[in-house]
């Protein structure tokens, strides 16, 4: 929740310069906060024992039980502003230019509740900056192992990510900042899972959410391509 309030605000600082009015952005953001829950629970399902939770139902919203996966949450936040520019006839992909470093900064954010509590632990580690897990209700194996820090990897990254997008953002044609963020995200998150210890190989060595940034990185950098040759810089409002 802290790191939806913190994207929210920023967002809703920078949208007079967009064009949009802070009243548009506040309910918008309302709308994607659904939508970011339902699309990052249902990849979570879908990638878990399906039929488990099917059997008890409740479980399906149990969502104190933890089980929310990122990309799901991004599919579904972004469907959700299509959706809301779409019938509001504002522009989606000056929204995603909007949106976007403030995603990369909500996702750092959320990176740190889950180093803290050992959710998305890394692999095993002989570096020196290995964390070990102790406390009895981590949701990291309390085995005394030190593990790649891979939580706080993630959040440094995401931070780096927005840096960039903050830093170039007017530069470019209106759309191409939100692929440049699903471009950068998407090989973070293919480097880092090589990393992360609680994920099992599906295919070809690789985990589930690395095949998923290879599909995100094959549709979203032809598309920023297509965006860079086709239009001017976005000239923002003072």
């Amino acid at each position: 929740m802290l790191a939806f309030i913190v994207s929210g605000m920023l967002v809703r600082t920078w949208a007079p310069r967009w064009g949009f009015s802070k009243p548009q952005i506040g309910n918008l953001l309302a709308w994607i906060l659904v939508g970011t829950i339902i699309g990052a629970r249902l990849d979570f399902l879908l990638q878990d024992d399906f039929a488990e939770y099917l059997a008890h139902p409740w479980s399906l919203v149990a969502l104190w039980e933890g089980g929310l996966a990122t990309f799901g949450g991004l599919a579904g936040g972004t469907l959700t502003a299509y959706l809301y520019a779409r019938k509001h006839g504002l522009s989606f992909f000056r929204l995603g230019d909007l949106f976007a470093p403030a995603i990369s900064i909500g996702i750092a954010i959320g990176r740190i509740g889950y180093g803290l509590d050992g959710r998305d632990y890394g692999s095993l580690t002989s570096l020196p900056w290995g964390i070990v897990y102790e406390h009895r209700n981590s949701f990291s194996p309390i085995d005394g192992i030190s593990r790649h820090p891979v939580q706080f990897y993630d959040l440094l990254g995401d931070m780096a990510i927005a840096g960039v997008l903050i830093k170039i953002r007017y530069r470019l044609p209106e759309g191409a900042t939100f692929f440049v963020y699903l471009v950068l995200f998407s090989v973070l998150r293919f480097f880092l899972f090589f990393v992360r210890g609680n994920v099992p190989e599906v295919l070809f060595g690789l985990k589930n959410a690395q095949l998923t940034a290879l599909v995100v990185l094959a549709v979203a950098l032809p598309a920023l391509i297509v965006r860079c040759f086709r239009d001017q810089p976005f000239r923002p409002s003072n």
